[in-house]
């Protein structure tokens, strides 16, 4: 489905769920995407017709539909670029047999050879860059924390920010790749905040958020909610890594193993965060205890 939100600036809602996303069409004198995961609805927008995509990040869910796009040049941070050469962290997946204590390629939930690899990149954005399609300027945010290279994109005219996977999701925000900076992805959701846009558009929910600044501000303070829970368990009860997800300090629910590796590895996050704060210490047998 499009819903246009400006003279040439439309949101792709896609409709198939979470391993999915919503995307930006600019149809101007440049036809431009942001974001190639809508599925079906990209028939709409005529993938073969468009002239750049820009991907957000590297996740599955936002590159999945590129190869549709065979006359693009195909755009992402150059952070991005390594990563999208890498079928786990494509799947936000990477370092699963650590974690996880078995292979990854066992698992029946993913069959990584059926996808494609690796995928093209023609060009980086950065920080500030300005894309000119005509009538239509939109500005380059880049906004760590989700993945390291996460972008974002501010439409001027239309005083629209399309945040990608600062998703503003019930279970949200995720923060699960390796080396992730927690401080990086509040910063990311306060330099929106302090922005000021008078409506916000995300990759997994599908409504324009008009006046966005309280649940911009809910969905940030949950980084910090999450954080209290876990120093508060291991002040009361040191615990590993696999300890502290039986808990369930992120997610209320497992309902795949999936989910499971995504809440050790946001725990892991945390509990390096608190270290570097001084707030905890590991301990041998990677047992963590708030100091």
């Amino acid at each position: 489905m499009l819903l246009q939100v400006g003279k040439h600036v439309s949101v792709v809602f896609n409709q198939h769920g979470y391993t999915y996303g919503n995307c930006m069409l600019v149809d101007d004198d440049i036809r431009l995407m942001i974001d190639s995961g809508a599925g079906k609805a990209l028939e709409q927008v005529h993938p073969e017709n468009i002239d750049i995509l820009i991907n957000t990040h590297h996740h599955y869910d936002h590159v999945r539909g590129n190869e549709l796009f065979t006359r693009a040049q195909v755009l992402l941070h150059p952070i991005e670029h390594p990563c999208i050469q890498s079928l786990e962290k494509v799947l936000a997946v990477y370092g699963w047999d650590e974690m996880m204590n078995q292979d990854l390629y066992n698992l029946r939930e993913l069959d990584p050879s059926s996808l494609p690899e690796p995928w093209r990149v023609d060009g980086e954005i950065n920080d500030g860059q300005v894309f000119d399609c005509g009538s239509t300027k939109f500005i380059v945010l880049h906004t760590p924390g989700h993945s390291k290279g996460h972008c974002s994109f501010y439409f001027p005219e239309e005083d629209l920010i399309f945040l990608g996977d600062i998703c503003l999701t019930k279970v949200g925000p995720w923060y699960g790749e390796s080396q992730t900076d927690l401080g990086e992805f509040i910063a990311s959701i306060d330099r929106i905040i302090e922005m000021g846009p008078a409506a916000v558009v995300t990759s997994h929910v599908n409504q324009v958020f008009s006046n966005p600044r309280p649940v911009l501000t809910e969905y940030r303070d949950r980084i910090l909610k999450r954080e209290q829970r876990i120093l508060r368990q291991v002040k009361d009860n040191p615990s590993t890594i696999d300890q502290l997800a039986d808990k369930h300090l992120i997610y209320r629910q497992h309902p795949s193993l999936s989910v499971l590796f995504w809440e050790k590895s946001m725990l892991r996050n945390h509990l390096e965060r608190l270290k570097k704060l001084g707030l905890v210490e590991e301990q041998e047998g990677g047992v963590y205890k708030a100091i």
